[in-house]
């Protein structure tokens, strides 16, 4: 095999590999931007946080989320997002006795599943 054919063959194989470096990049890039895809953090320094989410099908969730010191739980879907209820004073302190740290405790929430069936039998009350 010639050096040049050999030069030729790198040169294509160099290609390729730039080429699927860039495809990558850019849907990492888009990845972020496409409907339907959301990306959260638990930020403390905002007024909104995202406490806990329930898958529920493709695209579709319920989120709980804080924002001062009230609780929303939010249907979620590719297209839309719905107030589903604002939590009161009594099912949000169900809430938050879970999430309160103790002395010395590092602050882990209460499951949401666990969360959704104490709303939900306060509200049969």
């Amino acid at each position: 095999m010639p050096w040049a054919e050999i030069g030729t063959l790198l040169g294509m194989l160099a290609a390729v590999v730039v080429i699927l470096l860039l495809a990558w990049l850019f849907t990492r890039y888009l990845a972020g931007r496409a409907p339907g895809t959301m990306r959260f953090s638990r930020s403390r320094e905002g007024q909104l946080e995202l406490l806990e989410r329930l898958p529920l099908g493709r695209e579709q969730y319920l989120a709980a989320v804080r924002t001062g010191d009230t609780i929303l739980l939010l249907g979620v879907t590719g297209s839309q997002i719905t107030l589903l209820r604002e939590l009161s004073a009594e099912e949000a302190s169900a809430w938050t006795e879970h999430t309160a740290p103790q002395c010395g405790e590092t602050r882990t929430p209460m499951p949401f599943q666990d969360a959704l069936r104490e709303v939900w039998k306060q509200r049969k009350k």
